[in-house]
């Protein structure tokens, strides 16, 4: 009886072995916010999104990984409103309906320091980015007033994002991934500044630290 409890134990020993050291292909769910900054954040709201990513079967410490996602940004009507009382006096409520919206399409490589069940890891993404998106700005009409416009928008540009995660195991069929990422857009970003008595332009290109979580199935 001991011999066969022992031939079990060493079966099932054998057999985790193996399924930890042969790779597999693997599913990435997750879901976050993005925080943008410079021109873009003061332009647009925290966006909210997710990705869905297909895992290599490369063994570990490197994994290779593509992607593809979607975040949404809304535009900062408040932030245009102060503007817009700033440069013309205007007090009026601004309500525009003009999102952001990006998808991103990217190779990710990443690396495990440890090959543990909680596993921290650096990972570098390289892709291109597609936003569509509206111009806001103001148009003169009859009477010398105002009005705010919108124009379509859209540009497919490079895009790279660096970050740090921790994927911690929690069973044969799933993981936990967390990770935070800072994203470089292709994209540039311009707005129009008022001041007391002057007008000012600024252009930088888009940036957003975005913070994530989800699941990383064994296929």
């Amino acid at each position: 009886m001991k011999k066969i409890y022992t031939f079990l134990f060493i079966l099932s020993f054998v057999s985790l072995s193996f399924g930890q050291i042969i790779p597999k292909f693997g599913l990435g769910i997750s879901g976050g916010v993005a925080v943008p900054s410079g021109d873009m954040g003061d332009i647009y709201k925290t966006g909210v999104g997710g990705s869905l990513t297909l895992v290599l079967p490369l063994p570990i410490p490197i994994e290779l990984s593509a992607s593809v996602g979607y975040y949404s940004f809304k535009f900062n009507n408040d932030y245009f409103a102060t503007q817009l009382k700033t440069g013309t006096g205007s007090t009026a409520t601004v309500d525009v309906d003009a999102p952001l919206n990006l998808i991103p399409l990217t190779v990710n490589a990443r690396y495990y320091f440890v090959p543990v069940a909680i596993r921290p890891y650096g990972e570098v993404t390289l892709g291109v980015g597609i936003a569509s998106s509206k111009n806001v700005f103001l148009e003169s009409t009859s009477g010398n007033s105002m009005a705010i416009k919108t124009e379509d928008k859209s540009e497919t540009k490079q895009y790279f994002s660096v970050g740090a995660g921790v994927l911690i195991g929690v069973g044969i069929v799933a993981d936990i991934d967390v990770n935070i990422r800072y994203a470089l857009l292709g994209q540039e970003f311009s707005q129009m500044t008022a001041t007391s008595g002057s007008v000012s332009y600024s252009s930088s290109t888009g940036t957003y630290l975005g913070i994530n979580a989800g699941l990383r199935l064994k296929l």
